[in-house]
């Protein structure tokens, strides 16, 4: 078998170096260390010309789209931000405590109350369309299935260095392999050249395996209240089970399922499962929400300016106070909000790093120093480059908040401009200063010129 790798690529197999080659005939993974194996090793030139048209294409198309959608991501956060800080407060106000007797209590009203969750008339949950289907049985709020199987894993590693002449590069890229446990199907065939990386190929994922992921259940009741499918997910599956029947062929230790499919070479095709579901000992929850009559949902906060729909809904397993509810909830879209910046800040400082991609690869093209000129200039445009991202996404998060809470960002806004002004101000002072001084002439104190030009009345400086 024959793959094809490019008329300038060169390889080596199991650390085997070799010359210049067009294709490689076969692979034969080395373990190395454990169940490490390596491969293969090519490496690819690409050009200077190329490496300059790419640069240019990024700068002229895709960091403009880039600095356009870091804007619009960061615009979209904030006001999200803002909505649900008027959400949570007009919440923590309207928010009115019912106990667990009545259905109808506080119908109509955003609720709070702490009730346990009762089991009585609920279905029992299976794994179905499984071989566990009629050994696995689980009363409970949800039941989640954990299902891994060691598998032949595909890792690639790429080291790039810059040509001496010419601004091109050379990428050396090296395929080495390791079986881990994998929760879902690893096609081995699809490797690099089809190389089967660990000495045998993966088996085939069996359809009768239970699908990894978790079922729950539609609804439940919770004292005298219904929760729908939407709070019933918020319970946490998170406690193994125990006390099932292993079905044929499986070997049970515990909450753990074992089986080994295929022939099993470097463990290849073992395969574990287990069940997780809510705990059954503690049953107590918080909930938040609108009562329907009965049957929670969302609550929807008052539409004003900019926010409309923004809802609330919380369940927490306990007894949990109001203002630690609130809090949470509080916290939660704070910390939501500053991984959103920081993610539109990135952005679009690696947006403006672009813009002055091409001086790098020109610096590159230059003999012998160009690689160390073009490592400098890339270094220098990164940290040039932080300093206009800054400023834009800063400049995009106060013109929201000055348009959503002109109380809070008209006084930052007038904050940042007199603090430019008086940059500005004083550069210029300082320039204009400075240029004065260049037209003085440097004399020395005391010299007979010093006399003379006093006389003239022409200025002096001296040293």
């Amino acid at each position: 078998r024959a793959g094809f790798t490019g008329g300038s690529s060169s390889a080596s197999k199991s650390g085997r170096p070799t010359g210049r080659r067009t294709c490689s005939l076969g692979h034969t993974a080395t373990p190395t260390t454990g169940n490490t194996f390596t491969a293969d090793t090519v490496e690819m030139h690409t050009s200077g010309c190329r490496r300059m048209f790419s640069s240019i294409l990024c700068a002229v198309c895709i960091a403009p789209l880039l600095l356009l959608g870091a804007c619009g991501l960061l615009g979209w956060s904030e006001r999200r931000a803002v909505c649900d800080q008027k959400a949570v407060a007009q919440g923590r106000e309207d928010m009115v405590p019912i106990g667990c007797g009545s259905a109808m209590e506080g119908s109509g009203e955003l609720v709070m109350f702490t009730c346990n969750l009762s089991t009585g008339g609920v279905p029992p949950l299976r794994p179905a369309g499984s071989e566990f289907e009629n050994s696995v049985s689980f009363v409970g709020a949800g039941l989640r299935s954990i299902v891994e199987m060691q598998q032949c894993v595909e890792h690639v590693h790429r080291q790039t260095k810059k040509d001496s002449t010419g601004g091109g590069k050379t990428t050396k890229t090296t395929y080495t392999y390791s079986v881990e446990w994998r929760s879902s199907y690893v096609d081995s065939r699809s490797f690099h050249d089809g190389v089967a990386g660990c000495g045998t190929h993966n088996p085939a994922w069996p359809s009768t395996l239970p699908t990894t992921g978790a079922i729950y259940q539609s609804s439940m009741v919770v004292g005298a209240y219904t929760l729908p499918s939407e709070f019933v997910r918020m319970i946490p599956i998170d406690t193994d089970l125990d006390g099932f029947v292993a079905p044929p062929g499986w070997v049970k230790s515990g909450s753990l399922f074992t089986k080994t499919i295929g022939p099993g070479t470097a463990g290849i095709g073992e395969t574990r499962v287990r069940f997780q579901g809510n705990d059954m000992t503690a049953l107590g929850v918080t909930v938040l929400g609108e009562n329907r009559e009965g049957t929670m949902a969302e609550w929807t906060a008052s539409d004003s300016w900019l926010c409309s729909g923004f809802t609330l809904r919380d369940l927490r397993m306990g007894s949990v106070s109001e203002d630690e509810l609130f809090s949470a909830l509080a916290a939660s879209a704070s910390a939501l909000t500053w991984v959103l910046r920081f993610v539109g800040f990135l952005a679009m400082w690696f947006a403006f790093s672009r813009l002055l991609g091409p001086l790098e690869v020109a610096a590159d093209c230059i003999p012998c120093v160009g690689p160390y000129l073009g490592d400098s200039i890339e270094a220098i445009a990164c940290c040039l480059s932080c300093l206009p991202g800054c400023a834009c996404a800063l400049g995009v998060i106060g013109i929201v908040w000055v348009v959503m809470r002109p109380i809070v960002g008209v006084p930052l806004i007038l904050f940042f401009l007199f603090t430019l002004c008086g940059f500005v101000g004083y550069k210029a002072y300082f320039t204009s200063q400075g240029g004065e001084a260049r037209k003085c002439d440097f004399i020395p104190s005391g010299s007979k010129e010093e006399g003379d030009l006093n006389v003239l009345g022409h200025p002096t400086f001296f040293a």
